[in-house]
């Protein structure tokens, strides 16, 4: 069996095997961290093969890995098996809450290794048509893990996400037809049209109008499930609504998942019709995004959906970064996904502690966390601060890079508006910041101190790594990067 297959099958037989086994708390958490870690491990695996050995295909093309999509399986090997860590702690208090009983948490464990399973193969599948089916399949498979709770919000924002982001995904299967159309038709062979490898190698020769039309139908598609405004509207109230350990694998993966679609659909149009459209498009997308979400994050005080808006916000200024393009935006780009990914995994699993500790998560009715929960305020406050942009933190890198590439290429009027909406988040995040974490505790009664040091080891551990990425020039990753940057110049 080849290693590309393996990654599939092993969470749907950790899925079937935890849904198969008996209702002790645990027994499934056990196996629920032991099929993650196995799974990350392979994962893993297969980005050291390409960092030695280059590009690699499985079942004559269907399945490849290139350096691009190896910094997205990173993503759901590191955030996915720090997450579902976490997720052990989160749903032990769940269940002495009462808001999920042993076969809720069964089912819960087993749809997140489906999960996995359905972003693995948006990743890795090199068949444009399956590429799109997987990631209508990461819908389906997270929207009854965003609704466990069974009650009526969580119900409610789990259908609005699967209309929505159906509906939206429909137009990226307009792309998907109109691409394999334009390319057989150039190259009158139609399983090479139906492969990214294959489309890519002839994008140049693609009829530049068809192609616009192609990239507007992805963007919109795609668009939607990353986030971008103004297709964004089922995001906030998902990401608010789930539990939190979901909420941190949608924001930190599945967005991603989404983008990198449109990343490869953003190269085979800057082939077939130049830099200059796809880049103004998403200058205009990522500048709208920005405004829209970092408007709508001043008035947040329910401190999950304020992290919600702040997904739309860097989703942003991904598809900023892709107008700004160039070396330097297109690597701020692809570096951002990772840096986002790590930096709200932490953000919402520090809202599941607060949640817990406060029995809310209305942070007017907070305050003085700092007394209360130190190490949790400290997590609270490296996300905030990776979030803004502070420098020592990871996002602080991909966001120089935006600035320098925008500055070298003479786009001064977008990065001026860029830099006005990057302040006006940095003063909603401080200001909710501060009035959560220091002065006197609002509530009456605080639920819950601290909680220990191995509950709070993975929050820990992803505070670490957007530390380390901010500091140092981990050279496998920048060389994955640098290698992604070059196949979406077409290099």
């Amino acid at each position: 069996m080849d290693s590309l297959t393996l990654i599939l099958i092993l969470p749907l037989l950790g899925a079937i095997l935890l849904f198969f086994s008996p209702k002790n708390y645990a027994t499934l958490s056990l196996l629920h961290v032991a099929v993650s870690a196995v799974t990350s491990l392979a994962l893993l695996f297969n980005v050291s093969k390409v960092l030695t050995g280059g590009t690699f295909y499985a079942h004559d093309k269907f399945l490849f890995l290139d350096s691009l999509g190896c910094v997205f399986l990173i993503l759901i090997a590191v955030t996915g098996l720090l997450v579902n860590l976490y997720a052990t702690h989160y749903m032990r208090w769940e269940l002495e809450e009462g808001h999920i009983n042993l076969s809720a948490l069964k089912k819960y464990y087993a749809l997140s290794h489906v999960f996995i399973f359905t972003m693995s193969l948006s990743v890795i599948c090199n068949n444009v048509a399956f590429m799109w089916a997987a990631i209508e399949a990461t819908t389906l498979s997270s929207v009854f893990l965003v609704a466990i709770l069974k009650d009526q919000k969580s119900t409610e924002s789990g259908y609005k996400y699967i209309v929505l982001c159906s509906i939206g995904l429909a137009f990226a299967l307009y792309a998907t037809v109109l691409l394999y159309s334009a390319t057989f038709a150039e190259i009158k062979d139609g399983e090479a049209a139906m492969l990214w490898t294959g489309i890519m190698a002839n994008a140049k020769n693609l009829n530049p109008d068809v192609a616009k039309l192609i990239f507007v139908f992805a963007l919109t598609g795609f668009g939607t499930k990353a986030g971008l405004a103004p297709t964004h509207t089922w995001l906030p109230d998902v990401h608010a609504q789930g539990p939190a350990p979901i909420s941190a694998l949608l924001s930190g993966v599945l967005l991603k998942c989404a983008m990198l679609a449109l990343f490869r659909y953003y190269a085979i149009a800057a082939q077939a019709t130049g830099m200059e459209f796809v880049q103004s498009v998403m200058i205009i997308s990522g500048l709208i995004t920005l405004f829209v979400g970092g408007i709508f994050l001043i008035r947040q005080h329910d401190v999950k959906r304020m992290f919600a808006y702040h997904s739309i916000v860097h989703m942003g200024v991904i598809a900023f970064a892709l107008g700004v393009g160039g070396p330097f935006g297109l690597f701020a780009a692809i570096f951002h996904c990772l840096a986002h990914s790590f930096t709200k995994a932490l953000a919402f699993c520090s809202t599941g502690n607060i949640a817990r500790i406060y029995g809310h998560k209305d942070m007017t009715k907070m305050g003085g966390m700092v007394k209360i929960a130190p190490i949790t305020t400290m997590m609270f406050g490296a996300a905030v601060c990776s979030l803004v942009g502070v420098p020592a933190f990871a996002i602080f890198v991909s966001e120089y890079n935006v600035f320098v590439g925008a500055i070298n290429s003479g786009q001064y009027f977008s990065v001026a508006l860029f830099a006005i909406a990057l302040a006006i988040i940095f003063i909603a995040d401080f200001s909710h910041f501060n009035m959560a974490s220091f002065g006197e505790p609002k509530a009456a009664v605080v639920h819950n101190k601290e909680m220990s040091i191995v509950e709070n080891l993975p929050l820990i551990l992803l505070c670490a790594l957007i530390i380390i990425f901010g500091v140092w020039h981990v050279e496998n990753f920048y060389a994955l990067v640098n290698e992604g940057v070059k196949i979406m110049m077409g290099v």
